[in-house]
């Protein structure tokens, strides 16, 4: 019956994966038991029942309860840790090797990356790689006859994390990865006790034991652990690490799909009611209007009632005074004689071209000798003194 429900929920899992084979890949990495994502991990947890068929299967958040009675009796017990990372405190790590060297009683880690406490107690040398999607990658498995290595080729994540060393003494190497480094190794203790370090978690997710006949990679890299375990605990605690000081609620969070969903709604509501609040309660800003200049007020009036009398000589006169005093000023020559040399020198140190110095210099010529002018004229002398005084 048992072995009817596994066929079942893998034809499931294949027609969900084959309905959805026009999206795109969900390459998001959980490893989290209840996740149905392709890197999630369910297919790994629902089935441990085929695998451990006489085995009562726990789960836990908290500290292992294993760590607490493995003295009670020397039933064997299992405890399974898959994590994107396992950096336990030294305690907790020590802990976790007396229980596995008391008795025989197993310890499975399967994780992304490892704390340097964990390696330097089991006295290995890890080369850590980051991982990365590739179209194609393989690992293998030391078959249950323990003789014949099983390749196993894949799509998606690929993490070539290896060991660099390890004690052959008392340590087996299980498993290889591409380059055919071990990333899979038992290390075994007197009492029949043993603690497995795996590097490739992507091997126990939904993508990759469901892809052609990968899930035998499962059956036997579990089969490792004795058919007598009588406790098999799935643990979260190192994934959460709730009694740890790095613990923090908001990776929590994070890490479960339907909380990060209601933290981030929870936050763009919280935005949209700040923004739509702060635009209906804003006060209208008042326009200030910007300081008049009074002595231009003036120059303009005084200059408006000479054009309206037609007193346009006595305009032109005060307009050219006016430039020549700026020129004084603002350039430093002399005015006293408008010929060739102060045309010359006002070009020069002004930039202008030099021909419109010029045309200007005689048009105030022409202006003062004149007894008499016309509008036109006028409004030429003042263009002209307007381009002149035109910022560059």
């Amino acid at each position: 019956m048992k072995n009817l429900s596994r066929h079942i929920f893998i034809i499931f899992c294949v027609l969900n994966l084959c309905c959805s084979c026009n999206k795109l890949l969900d390459r998001r990495v959980s490893l989290w038991r209840l996740d149905k994502i392709p890197y999630g991990t369910k297919y790994t947890y629902d089935n441990l029942p085929f695998i451990f068929p006489d085995a009562d299967i726990r789960t836990n958040n908290g500290v292992p309860i294993l760590f607490q009675n493995e003295d009670a009796d020397d039933t064997p017990r299992a405890l399974i840790i898959v994590s994107p990372e396992f950096r336990p405190e030294p305690e907790e790590m020590h802990d976790l090797i007396r229980f596995a060297s008391s008795g025989k009683h197993q310890v499975f880690i399967s994780s992304l990356y490892f704390g340097d406490t964990v390696m330097s107690m089991l006295n290995l040398k890890l080369k850590e790689n980051i991982f990365y999607f590739t179209d194609s990658t393989e690992i293998s498995l030391l078959g249950p006859d323990q003789k014949q290595w099983i390749n196993y080729g894949y799509p998606g994540y690929s993490n070539q994390s290896y060991f660099e060393s390890i004690d052959t003494g008392y340590t087996k190497i299980l498993g290889r990865g591409k380059t055919g480094k071990p990333d899979f190794i038992c290390i075994s203790y007197a009492k029949g006790g043993s603690i497995f370090i795996h590097l490739n978690p992507f091997a126990f997710t939904n993508f990759f034991l469901l892809h052609k006949k990968n899930r035998s990679y499962y059956d036997i890299a579990l089969s490792y652990i004795p058919k007598n375990t009588s406790v098999v605990e799935w643990s979260d605690y190192f994934r959460f690490g709730r009694s740890r000081k790095t613990f923090s609620s908001l990776r929590f969070i994070l890490s479960n799909r339907s909380l990060r969903w209601a933290f981030w709604l929870t936050i763009f509501l919280f935005l949209l009611m700040f923004c739509i609040e702060s635009k209906r309660k804003q006060r209208s800003i008042a326009v200030i209007p910007a300081p008049r200049n009074v002595s231009e007020d003036f120059v303009k009036t005084v200059g408006r009632l000479y054009f309206q009398q037609k007193n346009n000589q006595n305009l032109a006169i005060k307009m050219i005074t006016a430039f020549l005093e700026n020129i004084r000023s603002a350039y430093n020559l002399s005015t006293s004689i408008l010929d060739e040399e102060f045309t010359q020198k006002l070009a020069f140190r002004t930039g202008q071209p030099l021909f419109e110095i010029k045309q200007l210099v005689q048009l105030i010529h022409e202006i003062r000798v004149k007894p008499d002018l016309t509008d036109k004229e006028l409004m030429d002398l003042h263009l002209q003194i307007s381009q002149f005084n035109k910022p560059t």
